[in-house]
């Protein structure tokens, strides 16, 4: 992809880099588009997000994959809340290749796997960004991840599997409804999820131009 895969049409509300292992929480209005853009390639980014009126209503994994019946997001994936609430909707994708199965590493899975304990992990990120919103690590919603490389064999087991994307694929989601939406530079890196290298990632929330 070229190195313009940032620019957007419209008006830019947020254009921000994404260090390696953090993360950021922005208000997001129906309609708006929150665009993700992998920089260098093979790094994965989780993506979750809250009714920004009513802070309780998050989002579904469950009811994410039932009512898509699909568990590979792709161009045109809703993602649902836990009251059936239309979110977000994938407007563009230039990779293909994410998954709405991993949930977020923590740092309890991270000692259970790994025996390390007090590591970076996403559902610590995710809990800092909205934690200015007044929500906590239990209030977090599991996240889509975007870029993930999780492939499911027919015998139903899955491996984590090197990312696919490459450096400018991006994937957009519009707001179907007012949304908190955070976003964690995925730190793990004891797994092939990210390659064994933590790398940045761009984020650009804007108001696309009318038709």
């Amino acid at each position: 992809m070229p190195n313009d895969s940032a620019q957007v049409s419209g008006e830019v509300i947020l254009d921000r880099i994404v260090e390696p292992q953090e993360y950021l929480a922005c208000e997001v209005r129906r309609g708006e588009v929150v665009r993700i853009v992998d920089l260098e390639g093979q790094q994965v980014v989780g993506l979750t997000c809250f009714n920004l009126d009513r802070l309780d209503e998050k989002l579904s994994s469950p009811n994410t994959l039932g009512l898509n019946r699909q568990i590979y997001p792709g161009l045109g994936y809703k993602l649902y809340s836990d009251e059936a609430g239309l979110m977000m909707t994938m407007t563009a994708d230039t990779c293909g290749t994410h998954s709405m199965i991993a949930g977020a590493c923590s740092s309890f899975t991270n000692e259970l796997r790994y025996g390390e304990k007090h590591t970076r992990n996403c559902r610590d990120n995710f809990a800092s960004a909205v934690k200015a919103w007044g929500l906590g690590w239990k209030d977090v919603a599991y996240p889509i991840n975007i870029f993930m490389n999780l492939p499911v064999a027919a015998d139903g087991r899955y491996e984590i599997d090197l990312p696919t994307s490459k450096a400018g694929d991006f994937v957009d989601f519009t707001a179907e409804m007012n949304l908190l939406v955070a976003i964690s530079n995925c730190p793990q890196d004891k797994n092939k999820v990210n390659a064994f290298k933590l790398k940045a990632v761009r984020v650009v929330h804007h108001k696309p131009a009318p038709l």
